[in-house]
């Protein structure tokens, strides 16, 4: 079982194929809920069935992800009591990115959405958190929306979870446990970890709006820091559905941090008393893993201390119990090396389907 920060989430079931669980899961829209110590900590839908027999085994393995597949399965209208989609050419919406998120959920899932767009979800009271940010929708999915927006608001987080007999959509601002969650082998709550860094793709943007040839507008800035120590890398970012300059401005921060260095750290912890996960430490969370190298005397180097979000949480449960692997990382950092082909094409897709759109 995966959970990812303002991502879908992905998980794995082996059942004996003749149990009461197995014939209810294999039901239309069936589901689970993962609860831990009392907190619904997963939840979402089966999507993928498969059995396996022979004269010894009767076994189903079930697949799923997260409720918040709902966000990519669900497209953030120009004009949500369309057809048609001739009175606007996107649905802008500028407020604080809680305020935003939420209303663009209500207006294309919730109360507010044509009937038969309705999903059983409420959403929590709203508290505009996060800074202030200007959606603009046009047939892209509220997953994709919300993914660029979160990251211009403050890196906020959003999720989608089972509340009762239907869903809830809620945002939360990732708390900085950096001082409190440490992590290092000379503390005794750290069995292992494996790092890695990469060079920033990009760290100065030129960003075009709307217009063609010297008509067109075009705003850009870049990351100091990484300027100074990995020098200028730039790239051009097409964005042309609008012409406004803070609206650019805020595409240029977005596309910053999801273009900055990368670097991934997975950790196997040990919970210890004074650190738990989901106690002391969540997903979204900033905390701090203080690598360390054996030095000739027999003790410990500090070679680097690791700041950075949990983006990233596995569960593996078995009837021996439950190991806990977290993922700490920089937006746009994955746990799987393969997983970046992915994130490359799903970048590329972006791009013609932001043109097909318009």
């Amino acid at each position: 079982m995966v959970s990812r920060f303002n991502a879908v989430g992905a998980w794995t079931m082996e059942i004996h194929t003749n149990t009461a669980a197995a014939r209810e899961l294999v039901k239309p829209r069936a589901g689970i809920i993962v609860k831990r110590d009392g907190i619904t900590v997963f939840s979402g839908p089966v999507t993928q069935r498969k059995r396996k027999w022979d004269i010894s085994t009767d076994q189903l393995t079930l697949s799923g992800l997260d409720d918040n597949v709902w966000l990519s399965r669900y497209l953030a209208l120009p004009v949500t009591s369309g057809p048609p989609y001739t009175t606007a050419d996107y649905d802008v919406k500028t407020g604080p990115v809680e305020t935003v998120m939420k209303a663009y959920v209500t207006a294309n899932m919730g109360s507010g959405a044509k009937a038969d767009r309705q999903l059983n979800i409420t959403i929590e009271p709203d508290r505009a958190r996060g800074t202030t940010v200007t959606g603009r929708a046009r047939f892209c999915t509220l997953l994709d929306l919300f993914s660029t927006l979160a990251l211009a608001g403050g890196d906020i987080g959003f999720r989608i979870v089972q509340a009762g007999n239907g869903l809830q959509f809620f945002v939360y601002q990732p708390a900085d446990k950096t001082a409190s969650a440490v992590f290092s082998p000379a503390l005794g709550n750290l069995l292992s970890f494996e790092y890695s860094d990469a060079d920033p793709d990009a760290n100065y943007i030129i960003v075009g709006g709307n217009g063609d040839g010297t008509a067109r507008t075009f705003v850009e800035s870049g990351d100091p820091g990484s300027i100074a120590a990995y020098g200028r890398i730039e790239e051009f970012l097409d964005n042309r559905n609008t012409s406004n300059v803070s609206e650019l401005n805020q595409a240029i921060i977005a596309e910053l941090a999801q273009k900055a260095q990368k670097t991934s750290l997975t950790i196997t912890p040990v919970d210890t008393e004074s650190i738990a996960f989901g106690q002391d430490y969540s997903l979204g969370d900033r905390v701090s893993v203080i690598l360390t190298q054996q030095n000739e005397a027999g003790g410990q180097d500090v070679l680097d201390t690791i700041q950075d979000v949990v983006r990233e949480v596995r569960f593996k449960i078995t009837t021996d119990g439950e190991v806990i692997t977290p993922f700490i990382g920089t937006p746009d950092t994955l746990s799987h090396p393969i997983m970046g082909i992915f994130r490359k094409m799903k970048q590329l897709n972006n791009r013609v389907s932001n043109i097909e759109r318009r």
